[in-house]
């Protein structure tokens, strides 16, 4: 089965606590922690977004702490890989040429495109 990780505003917002944080955090913190943010949730409903994040593989949890299992970078890598797979037939050039026909690139987003293609051909 294919997993998919795209996560709602309200687990963006777990995520963005335990991204703070380099290690683990006993879920009682983290349910202070997301008080303090203005979530008031019962541990309930702060253990079924744990749930659904570490089903994804974007959560680690041990007994009673969880931790970040990936990076911003390395969840947006893999959104990004999944929207080109879903959408554009997993081919950057397809998601490209979406892009440039449904907008006003600028000379400035031209040259940072020709750029990122330049180091790829380098690779």
């Amino acid at each position: 089965m294919k997993i998919n990780h795209k996560i709602t505003d309200t687990e963006q917002s777990v995520m963005e606590v335990l991204w703070e944080r380099s290690e683990a955090v006993a879920t009682r913190e983290l349910l202070e922690l997301m008080k303090e943010k203005g979530r008031n949730w019962k541990r309930q409903t702060l253990n079924t977004l744990l749930f659904r994040l570490e089903e994804k593989g974007i959560v680690s949890r041990t007994r009673a702490y969880a931790k970040a299992a990936m990076s911003r970078e390395e969840l947006y890598q893999v959104q990004t890989r999944e929207i080109l797979d879903d959408f554009y037939g997993g081919k950057l050039s397809n998601f490209v040429a979406a892009l440039v026909g449904s907008t006003n690139m600028t000379a400035e987003d031209a040259d940072r495109v020709d750029a990122l293609l330049e180091g790829l051909r380098k690779k």
